[in-house]
């Protein structure tokens, strides 16, 4: 742990012009240095003590009890001064060409940034959000928003090696993913590296084939994942005992494994539904990359991922389930869900591939044409009063919290910088 004082330091957050040392020089640092880890001080720094300029080493000394005195372990090789956070404690550390300078600082936050650091409670940042310039706030938001698509981009680069860099079978893996809708996003992703692709796009004009692999390699051709009370419906119906026939020919034919049905958690949640719905939008053939890279707006987006069901899955729910009323066009919101996190990212990622900046820019601007997105995490945040109006602001925050608040990372997110200067200021 290096402590608040090193925070302050490296992010320049001391007040230039009232640095003094205790017996009232006045400091201008003209250079920070930089940090030296082995020896806990920092190197080659620059500081003006009066009228003298002076070159060499810092110590930096916190106030953390657990750290005082330990890290004040230098070589005391040409030291030029030494920053403490009070102006009255040695720590066991003194040399006549040391200067100390007390930097004033009120002992809840440095608890607070001490309880940071060791992963306990993240800063309380939020208590400034709403005080940050208009111009700044989205500064910092915009940079969160383009974290967010580049980790996201990233993870579909994986997928387009893993399809031997095909860019209409890396879109499909990539929308099956986000058609878990976060809750069952990592089995979807399994079921989606397990498809045989090569073996769907050989068999895409016949329905009952498409279905046959996508179930049957989801493990959901197996009698022993239908619950008791639909197993007689569903071993009787002549649609299901196609699918068996056709799967096992194919299995043979292509080799194809298949998932645990047990994976999936047998519970209302079933996806046969949503399994029925990837199908029809492959065998529709309309989510290629050409067409998602040809959408100038959202409504266009959705046309290409929307999807009618037809024949048994029109009234059933799974197999063998009671006849329901009809499983109409796909919820908007759920196709909200799949541009922002399958389309954006791949829009983005084939931008950069192919220096298309055009492209990039069109991806980002789809998601503040979009809704923002409503789950406990972004009520958190507006909890707080913080303006969530679009899908960017959403997955600003979504990703905040997952990659600096979650994890007690504020040492590296920039609402903490304004935090901390602003306890400091005052």
């Amino acid at each position: 742990m290096k402590g608040i004082i090193y925070y302050v330091w490296q992010h320049r957050l001391l007040k230039r012009k009232e640095l003094y040392t205790t017996d009232g020089k006045k400091v201008e640092i003209i250079d920070y240095g930089s940090w030296n880890e082995e020896c806990n001080e920092v190197n080659n720094a620059k500081v003006r003590i009066g009228n003298e300029l002076l070159s060499g080493n810092i110590l930096l000394e916190c106030n953390n009890k657990e750290m005082k005195g330990k890290n004040m372990k230098g070589k005391g090789d040409n030291i030029i001064l030494k920053v403490t956070m009070n102006g009255n404690d040695n720590a066991g550390y003194e040399l006549d060409s040391t200067m100390r300078l007390p930097l004033r600082c009120d002992d809840s936050l440095i608890e607070e940034y001490d309880a940071m650091e060791k992963r306990e409670q993240r800063l309380q940042c939020y208590e400034v959000m709403a005080e940050l310039e208009e111009v700044v706030l989205h500064s910092i938001m915009s940079r969160l928003l383009m974290e967010r698509i580049e980790e996201k981009a990233a993870n579909i680069e994986k997928i387009f090696k893993a399809s031997d860099n095909k860019w209409d079978d890396t879109l499909f893996r990539t929308i099956i993913r986000s058609f878990g809708f976060g809750i069952q996003g990592d089995i979807f992703e399994e079921w989606a590296n397990m498809l045989d692709m090569k073996a769907l796009a050989k068999h895409r004009d016949m329905a009952i084939q498409v279905e046959a692999i996508m179930f049957g390699q989801a493990g959901l051709l197996n009698e022993e994942s239908i619950p008791y009370y639909y197993y007689e419906n569903a071993i009787c119906s002549t649609y299901f005992k196609e699918l068996q026939r056709e799967y096992r020919f194919l299995s043979r034919k292509f080799g194809l494994k298949e998932m645990s049905y047990k994976e999936w958690g047998m519970s209302n949640n079933t996806p046969h539904l949503r399994i029925a719905r990837l199908a029809a939008l492959y065998l529709g053939q309309k989510a290629s990359i050409s067409n998602i890279t040809a959408c100038n707006t959202t409504a266009e987006l959705n046309s290409l991922l929307d999807t009618a069901l037809n024949g048994y899955w029109y009234n059933h729910t799974c197999f063998g389930g009671t006849e329901t009323s009809g499983n109409g066009a796909m919820k908007a919101r759920h196709c909200d869900i799949i541009i922002i996190n399958a389309v954006v990212p791949i829009l983005f990622m084939y931008g950069k591939r192919h220096n298309d900046l055009a492209l990039c820019n069109k991806a980002e601007d789809f998601l503040h044409l979009l809704k923002s997105e409503e789950n406990s995490i972004v009520r958190r945040w507006k909890e707080q009063g913080i303006e969530i109006n679009c899908a960017a602001d959403s997955q600003a925050f979504l990703h905040l919290n997952r990659k600096y608040c979650s994890k007690c990372y504020c040492e590296e997110c920039h609402f903490a910088y304004h935090y901390i200067k602003k306890r400091i200021e005052n």
